[in-house]
């Protein structure tokens, strides 16, 4: 087993004392900054992370943590929320309570209350899924300013100084897009189904990604639509088992996990013959789908990643002062042939 390294440790190769190494961790106290440098130096190449039971011992205090997320597509973020499990139960002996807010639907409204309760209640961090609207993104800047730690996960608002956890849009759109570039017939006809209104900028970016690869690599592909369901899942499946046979399609870009309902519309109803369908997401309906051949790829983003991840940035970030930094979760092409490897 690897040797621990300690803040001894530290001090030793650098040449100086622990409480120098304190001071540099903590940045605080005056250190001279070639000393600063070489102890730097030495936290990299000896891989130091300071313990952080025994941090919190010291400090003898507890933190509290908000997690915000919906609940809409429900398969996918039972996903989210077992990794936000996982990261309370590591985290609870250091002193650290989770407390998920899970929200029926996206609702701006809804998720301000949660925001304003986090400030209003002095919580320590938020994990949060941040919808699209200049009050969601003002209330977490003005959470950020006044100490809570914030981290944003599985969509991204460039106008929130926070760190993110989750795909790039614009760039799983376009693998989408390349993808489907590479199934669909000639001169096939394709649509774009979301459900999701506005409030979600990722899935937009996806869906923007998916038409510049698209139209790059196919020009003989014509877009017949963009369909966008606010959240009504119904309607997804009655548009895919309805419209979509009477439109002639050849190939359906599903920009969310929305694809499962769309798989489920066209194999329950048996119009799914010969029409290519690429999505996102690997929940077990989708994996259904998947095998049965009605959706031919989806493209998986590690939600149990984002959940963990997305708190426990923040406790190490309370507990042992680690700055947080961005994570892209893997872009992940699953097929029939390779689920159980995904």
């Amino acid at each position: 087993m690897d040797k621990t390294v300690t803040l001894e440790d530290v001090a030793r190769a650098a040449g100086v004392g622990k409480g120098t190494v304190d001071r540099v961790l903590h940045n605080r106290g005056r250190v001279a900054e070639k000393t600063r440098e070489r102890v730097l130096a030495c936290i990299e190449e000896l891989k130091y992370r300071p313990n952080m039971a025994a941090r919190m011992l010291a400090q003898k205090r507890s933190y509290r943590i908000a997690v915000c997320f919906h609940d809409l597509e429900h398969e996918f973020w039972e996903q989210v929320k077992e990794g936000v499990d996982r990261a309370a139960e590591e985290y609870e002996p250091m002193g650290v309570q989770v407390e998920p807010f899970i929200l029926p639907q996206i609702d701006v409204d809804s998720q301000l209350a949660v925001i304003r309760r986090v400030v209003e209640e002095k919580y320590d961090g938020l994990a949060i899924v941040p919808y699209c609207a200049k009050e969601i993104s003002d209330a977490l800047n003005d959470a950020i300013a006044r100490g809570v730690q914030v981290t944003t996960f599985n969509n991204r608002e460039e106008d929130v100084h926070a760190c993110y956890i989750g795909l790039d849009g614009l760039q799983s759109g376009r693998t989408a897009g390349r993808l489907m570039s590479m199934i669909a017939s000639p001169r096939s006809r394709y649509i774009i189904i979301s459900a999701h209104g506005s409030r979600m900028r990722q899935i937009d970016q996806r869906a923007i990604g998916f038409q510049e690869v698209l139209g790059a690599q196919r020009p003989d592909m014509v877009c017949v639509g963009s369909f966008v369901f606010e959240e009504d899942f119904d309607k997804v499946y009655r548009f895919s088992a309805e419209e979509v046979p009477r439109m002639g399609i050849n190939a359906i870009y599903a920009t969310n996990g929305c694809v499962a309902v769309v798989g489920k519309g066209v194999a329950e109803n048996g119009v799914g013959a010969g029409i290519r369908i690429i999505g996102h997401d690997l929940t077990p309906t989708v994996v259904r789908y998947l095998r049965s051949g009605d959706i031919d790829v989806t493209i998986s983003q590690e939600p149990e990643n984002q959940g963990y991840l997305s708190v426990q940035k923040i406790c190490r970030k309370l507990l042992a002062g680690e700055e947080m930094e961005d994570y892209y979760t893997r872009i992940g092409i699953v097929v029939s042939e390779n689920i159980a490897f995904s």
